[in-house]
């Protein structure tokens, strides 16, 4: 008897421990089109890096991206995506990765279309005003091409707050484009908040009161 309440206290201490509340993801931050503007084409090939920036909105765990793709010459293929942290708003490309997906998209260069990942997995806890950056660097010969918006008059175009499109420029191998690449970023907000499992703390309880009664009872005899 005394065992099995034993038993029954151990697992609810084990269980009552804080377990992060999941929720449905939010779209958090996304790239808006515009009307009267020009495409951008960013091609997606080995040497060309491409990054896009964004602002975080609300906190919790960043939960998975989209991007918008086409292919280029192919009729489907894999590329990876990361996500990485800026310096100044800019994408440190040199740092670790903090979350990474393969994104698999299919289609032709007139049918772009938004292609999802899962990086939930990684715990990446992000907080409002929080610039991080949503790159590819890829290695592979499968090609596609993230799909977005100049500003057709040269001028910078605000498609969303807080993120900018990034990649080989005339001056530079490597800076802003004047324009937004195609994505979208979800945010699971209850992610980040551990809270105990109410069947948990009942389990607890009542091995607790089991134990209390067992040990009045010997005082008894």
């Amino acid at each position: 008897m005394r065992i099995s309440l034993v038993v029954i206290v151990l697992s609810g201490l084990c269980l009552a421990l804080p377990q992060a509340a999941r929720s449905a993801p939010i779209l958090d931050q996304a790239f808006v089109p515009t009307t009267g503007q020009a495409f951008m084409h960013a091609q997606i090939r080995d040497g060309l890096d491409r990054a896009q920036t964004f602002t975080v909105g609300m906190a919790g765990v960043l939960s998975g991206f989209e991007v918008l793709l086409s292919s280029s010459g192919v009729s489907a293929g894999e590329v990876t995506f990361e996500i990485y942290p800026t310096i100044g708003g800019v994408p440190n490309l040199a740092a670790t990765p903090l979350a990474s997906a393969a994104v698999t998209f299919l289609g032709d260069q007139d049918a772009p279309a938004f292609y999802g990942a899962d990086v939930s997995s990684f715990g990446l806890i992000v907080n409002p005003g929080e610039v991080y950056a949503l790159a590819v660097q890829p290695e592979g010969a499968d090609e596609a091409t993230w799909r977005g918006e100049y500003d057709s008059a040269g001028a910078w175009v605000l498609h969303y707050a807080g993120g900018a499109a990034y990649g080989p420029t005339f001056t530079s191998s490597f800076g802003e484009l004047g324009g937004a690449l195609g994505f979208r970023t979800y945010v699971d907000p209850g992610g980040a908040s551990p809270v105990p499992e109410p069947s948990s703390l009942l389990l607890l309880g009542s091995g607790l009161a089991g134990l209390g009664r067992f040990g009045w009872k010997r005082r008894r005899a």
